[in-house]
């Protein structure tokens, strides 16, 4: 096997899969207890109907909306303890999506004490997402909700309608952040810092990508695709060969090991999938079919559409023409949304020229992507999923991965020996 690190990778899955299975709640017996939580409040979320925070690996919400607590603040909360076991909504296990996002517990407040007001890296992170935010609503006005999830992934404001059309098209990764959005912002930076010294370019990359995933709340597609860039810039740095599928099984062994319950976030799935069908299957794809885009979006689904399947009861037909049609314009869309930003600091009268086309940019995807949604057959929409099913696909799939693997390193090894 040429990367050992690919087959520890899936045990990791496996192991992961078998902990959380077996997993004990340390807060059921503590369930609608009153409890005392001591830490820095890391996020802050002000619905209409309560305010949520994140204080450390608690979600803690005020339903009374009394206490609107600024992040950063070190600060002491009383509350009732809410376990995440049996946390179900029709369906949905919502303690288990709790916990892949890092939850412990809920915490539903009572009152709190500040105990420190001293700024910290989640105060000047929060400040910065939400500057970003109201600078996009102050510019955009009805446009903002669309742009906030292509730069931030911020996807509330967007209306449930147009979440569904990108759904059944099979483009929703437009706006979920991903490696898709981490290259377009990379790219822009490697354009902006071109010509400087190779290690404060590296130095520069690693900051600005830790920082965006401090911004954007460390989601693990983002966290995925940032460390995977930075591994791949530090390997041209030292000049040694880089190995996609190794440095991907590298960055899912330590997401697995910091939160084993990662491994049921959907973004968790799809981002690593995605990432491995491309590495994977696309210069398979691409002898045959010659075209990058196109070889691109049929390599991702491959791992993916399972996983689509699966989750959403819902098999997109429209995905490559969605795709083909659309992901193209993502980029310069991006990139003009952030030069608009720049440039409302500077010239309002070119800013202007930027704001319409992005309009312009953003009114024929909505509109691309509303025609194909209501294509008749575009999607199969299914009542009920077979989970053999997709356990069978994947171990079809990986059973020709082992194949091709093996006998990729017999050639090798008849090469090295001097026949083939």
């Amino acid at each position: 096997m040429r990367r050992p690190i690919f087959i520890i990778f899936i045990t990791s899955l496996l192991f992961a899969f078998i902990y959380t299975k077996n997993y004990e709640d340390n807060f059921y017996k503590l369930d609608n207890n009153e409890i005392q939580l001591k830490g820095i409040v890391k996020k802050a979320n002000y619905e209409e109907k309560y305010f949520e925070y994140k204080i450390g690996e608690f979600l803690v919400r005020d339903f009374n909306k009394k206490h609107k607590i600024p992040v950063g603040y070190y600060v002491c909360i009383n509350g009732k303890l809410k376990s995440l076991e049996d946390l179900k909504l029709n369906e949905f296990d919502y303690g288990r999506y709790l916990r892949s996002i890092g939850y412990i517990g809920i915490i539903n407040l009572r009152n709190y004490k500040v105990e420190n007001k001293n700024k910290n890296i989640y105060y000047f992170s929060y400040k910065g997402k939400c500057f970003i935010e109201n600078r996009l609503e102050n510019i955009f006005r009805n446009q903002a909700p669309f742009l906030k999830a292509l730069v931030l992934g911020d996807k509330e404001d967007i209306e449930k309608e147009i979440l569904d059309s990108f759904s059944k098209t099979g483009t929703s990764h437009i706006i979920a952040l991903s490696g898709l959005h981490v290259g377009i912002i990379i790219y822009i930076f490697n354009f902006i810092i071109r010509g400087i010294n190779k290690f404060y370019k590296l130095m520069i990359m690693v900051v600005s990508l830790f920082f965006y995933c401090f911004i954007v709340g460390f989601t693990p597609s983002v966290v995925r695709a940032c460390v995977f860039s930075i591994i791949m810039y530090l390997a041209l740095f030292i000049q040694r060969e880089y190995d996609g599928i190794c440095s991907l099984s590298f960055v899912g062994i330590v997401l697995i090991i910091e939160n084993p319950f990662v491994i049921y976030s959907i973004s968790f799935q799809l981002s690593f999938f995605a990432t491995l069908s491309i590495i994977y299957f696309y210069s398979i794809i691409n002898k045959y079919i010659s075209y990058p885009l196109i070889s691109i979006t049929i390599a991702a689904n491959i791992l993916t559409l399972p996983i689509i399947y699966f989750n959403f009861k819902i098999i997109p037909i429209m995905v490559l023409v969605a795709n083909i049609l659309i992901v193209p314009f993502i980029g310069v869309l991006i990139s003009l949304v952030l030069i608009s930003l720049i440039m409302s600091f500077l010239n309002l009268k070119i800013t202007f020229i930027f704001i319409k086309t992005v309009i312009f940019i953003q009114d024929y995807i909505f509109l691309l992507i509303n025609y194909l949604s209501n294509i008749k057959f575009s999607y199969i929409e299914l009542k009920n999923v077979n989970l053999k099913l997709v356990i069978l696909y994947y171990i079809l799939l990986m059973s020709y991965m082992l194949f091709r693997e093996t006998k990729i390193v017999k050639e090798q090894k008849n090469e090295v020996q001097g026949y083939y």
